[in-house]
């Protein structure tokens, strides 16, 4: 596992250095002049550190990555490549001071690895050392940040609750790559996550003028207006709309029928289109437990009972199983 994980890690970082003959090498950047003979033995070593990579000889690596960081000590990329190396190897520690020396030698470039260390030893604490890595790389990289580091940030703020911030990233990076879905898609979940639910529908409406017919961003909105207590013939007005495009979309079919039960709407309705997700998919627990359910609000105990009791013979959620049994027992206290 260990030599899998070195030589995939090392082998993306390390392929910039297999170039064309006819192309301009670029070496770690180093900000003092190093004498011409010094430049030569970090080559001779950088070369030879790939080359034992590629053979899977990782101590001699790990040693002519060293004599590297000797010859330049403040080269981030060399210390980005050794922390990688520390960390294939379990010397977790080791490879966090190194990842952030190699972040301090060169924040410009030396987050993304970095970034990814911290935020995989999920903690809070690494989490906050990752934001505060990200907007440094972000003043370094000013005013030509790249798309990765502006969506890397975007998702910091999100765990982090900055709302405003998110968005704020979010507009840069369609400066960058023009307004499409997915920045739509990031307005609606941070809007909705921000609880300011008119934004997360101006986001979708938006997004639907370019593509009416997305049934994906149509029940995105849908959502929102449960969520500010829309009324019910606008709720179904918007179910029908969906199923006017998508008629057997069983997760809208089911939905609506349970909300048509729950809403003393129309009952004989909501069998017939809790019936069509229930002939598709007979194992489905919600399903069952939703035609179950507007079976006993039809006053058919006895068959509704049958339903909701294969519903929970099926179900493998804790959540689902609570909500059967919630019926269940509503119907047979």
């Amino acid at each position: 596992m260990i030599r899998r994980i070195v030589i995939y890690l090392l082998s993306i970082v390390l392929l910039p250095l297999s170039l064309p003959a006819n192309a301009k090498k670029v070496q770690p950047k180093e900000v003092a002049t190093l004498p011409v003979e010094q430049e030569q033995q970090f080559s001779y070593y950088w070369y030879a550190a790939k080359q034992a990579i590629e053979q899977e000889r990782y101590p001699d690596a790990l040693v002519l990555l060293e004599f590297c960081h000797m010859i330049k000590p403040n080269d981030g990329q060399t210390l980005t490549f050794l922390a990688i190396m520390y960390d294939g190897l379990g010397q977790k520690e080791r490879a966090l001071k190194t990842f952030r020396k190699a972040f301090e030698a060169d924040p410009h470039d030396q987050w993304n690895r970095y970034c990814s260390f911290l935020m995989n030893m999920n903690s809070a604490e690494a989490a906050r050392e990752a934001l505060a890595a990200l907007e440094k790389a972000y003043s370094a990289q000013k005013p030509h940040v790249e798309e990765d580091l502006l969506e890397q940030l975007r998702r910091g703020y999100m765990v982090f609750g900055q709302w405003a911030k998110a968005i704020a990233m979010q507009d840069e990076i369609d400066r960058l790559r023009g307004y499409d879905a997915y920045s739509a898609l990031n307005r609606y979940r941070t809007y909705a996550a921000w609880g300011k639910n008119k934004k997360a529908i101006e986001a979708i409406d938006k997004y639907l003028e370019l593509e009416p017919t997305n049934v994906q961003f149509l029940m995105f909105r849908l959502e929102i207006m449960e969520r500010m207590g829309a009324k019910q013939t606008e709720l179904y007005a918007m179910y029908d709309r969906i199923l006017e495009i998508d008629p057997y979309n069983l997760g809208v079919l089911n939905n609506y029928a349970y909300h048509l039960a729950t809403h003393k709407g129309d009952l004989q309705r909501a069998e017939r289109m809790s019936a069509v997700t229930i002939k598709e998919q007979p194992n489905n627990p919600v399903y069952l437990d939703t035609y179950g359910w507007i079976l006993y609000m039809q006053g058919q105990k006895e068959l509704a009972l049958f339903y909701l009791q294969r519903a929970l013979s099926n179900s493998t959620s804790a959540q689902v199983t609570d909500e059967v049994k919630k019926h269940i027992k509503q119907i047979k206290p």
